[in-house]
């Protein structure tokens, strides 16, 4: 990566067809750096709520509110950062339920990520997404712990059809998710994705994949030299539009990577 970066960011979100918003997002950024850095880095955070309107509004706040309190506080180095701060927001959803009993059974997606001046590094708990865009290609870096991720393996392999894997009632089912108890699966990158000026880095919940990845690749292209507000503006209008009858909650934070001269 160039020395000489800035990441600028946005976010958006809508409440879909649900009855309350139950997603949340943190960003941070340091307010100094040493005169010797030349890139300001970035922490995003993006959660999606379960176990309740009321239980999953506290879950995804707590959780993305913890991570930034635990990762900023730190000293170490990134990637023990990162599983540290993971573990915190999951305690402290323990400790929210056992200081009321109301809230038992609440949990969340955690998606996480650090930018700085060697790349970007997450650590990711669930299916909310982590969309990496360059040159007119749009990749999804992070692993999806749904229950549809592991039927639509199960369809390229031939073992049942794509028809069967989509229609499988059970596709949005998680086999991870942050609810004090054991985390299952966590998906932790500790070699960090290169970034180069005009690169457009997505964090999102699961909302998102109302529209198709080509839908997402060909809208980013469009708008990949307007701001990440207009980004995150048209990607949440185009969900809107599509009046899914059972629209899920949708939020994401987009940032880009600008030359810094």
């Amino acid at each position: 990566m160039s020395a000489k970066v800035e990441f600028v960011h946005a976010a958006g979100s809508s409440q879909g067809k649900r009855k309350a918003q139950e997603d949340f997002s943190s960003v941070w950024q340091p307010e100094e750096i040493a005169a010797s850095i030349a890139t300001r880095p970035l922490l995003v955070a993006v959660a999606d709520g379960m176990g309740g309107h009321v239980g999953g509004q506290v879950a995804s706040k707590l959780a993305c509110e913890q991570f930034i309190q635990s990762f900023t506080v730190q000293t170490a180095d990134v990637g023990p950062r990162l599983v540290q701060a993971l573990e915190d927001s999951n305690h402290s959803i323990a400790t929210a339920v056992g200081d009321d009993g109301g809230l038992r059974g609440m949990g969340c997606t955690l998606l996480a990520g650090y930018l700085d001046a060697t790349g970007l590094r997450w650590v990711s708990v669930g299916d909310s997404t982590l969309l990496f865009y360059r040159d007119g290609n749009l990749y999804r870096v992070n692993a999806d712990h749904s229950h549809g991720a592991r039927l639509d393996k199960q369809a390229e392999a031939g073992l049942i059809s794509q028809q069967a894997a989509k229609a499988d009632p059970r596709r949005h089912a998680l086999h991870s998710a942050l609810t004090g108890d054991r985390i299952p699966l966590q998906d932790l990158s500790l070699q960090p994705v290169l970034l180069v000026p005009n690169d457009v880095v997505i964090f999102a919940t699961d909302g998102l994949l109302t529209l198709s990845g080509d839908a997402i690749a060909t809208l980013v292209r469009k708008h990949e030299h307007d701001t990440p507000e207009r980004i995150a503006d048209e990607l949440i209008a185009s969900v809107d539009k599509k009046h899914a009858p059972r629209q899920d909650n949708t939020t994401i934070v987009v940032v880009q990577v600008k030359q810094n001269p």
